[in-house]
């Protein structure tokens, strides 16, 4: 079945069904759990009103005109336009290939774990009340580089097998994101806010790293730093 064709038949029982998870639509349209997320964030971007429900009984649901207005209103008002100065950020990262992304999964609480573990060994914490916990991600040339990190004031004596980013002054588009910490539920998240940005005519900038930044590594709400093409 062309990919066209296939996407507008998962559209139709999109609409059929109003709530669904994606591995349900996998398994009904027998492709793998990652392709049918990027077919839901194709929709998403041809103007498919989905909303992704947090928790452990999560899934997407298609919002009314009346949910749309309110959800649209709501982020709107949350996204800001800010100048983040140089951030430097140590911890433990993973980089796999673009196509094994949802190993992701696996692997992203292993590395949370062991940083909770291991932050003492982390010197020069840049104390403040805001989130301390940073994941830097970014996808450049079909990989997948993800640090999970704390910010620091200085990169200096590092801690075995980690890793430090130095991020230079950017522009981003800040919004808060609440719902579970799982990558699922952060890309459903990015996917409406990236539509939002399309929206108000501001282009994120793919060859920097976003940032996602906790008071704790399973807090529920997040500030996602997007970066902005100037």
């Amino acid at each position: 079945m062309p990919k066209t064709e296939r996407i507008l038949k998962v559209m139709q029982r999109v609409y059929e069904r109003q709530n669904f998870t994606v591995g349900e639509l996998a398994e009904e349209f027998s492709v793998s759990y990652r392709t049918m997320l990027r077919y839901l964030h194709e929709l998403s971007h041809l103007g498919v009103p989905l909303y992704a429900h947090e928790g452990k009984n999560g899934g997407y649901s298609i919002l009314n005109t009346r949910q749309q207005r309110a959800r649209t209103e709501q982020m709107g008002e949350s996204i800001q336009r800010i100048i983040k100065p140089q951030t430097l950020i140590v911890g433990l990262e993973m980089k796999i290939p673009f196509t094994a992304y949802y190993m992701s999964h696996a692997l992203k609480p292993k590395l949370w774990q062991e940083l909770e573990q291991r932050k003492a060994e982390i010197p020069y914490l840049r104390r403040t009340s805001k989130p301390q916990y940073v994941a830097a991600v970014l996808n450049r040339q079909q990989i997948y580089h993800y640090v999970a990190g704390m910010e620091v004031t200085t990169i200096r004596d590092m801690p075995e097998r980690m890793v430090s980013l130095t991020l230079p002054t950017q522009e981003y588009a800040m919004y808060t994101h609440e719902g579970h910490s799982n990558r699922e539920d952060t890309d459903q998240s990015y996917a409406y806010v990236l539509q939002q940005l399309k929206q108000r005519g501001l282009t994120p900038n793919p060859t920097r790293y976003c940032l996602e930044l906790r008071a704790s590594v399973h807090a529920s709400l997040a500030q996602i730093y997007v970066p902005l093409t100037v």
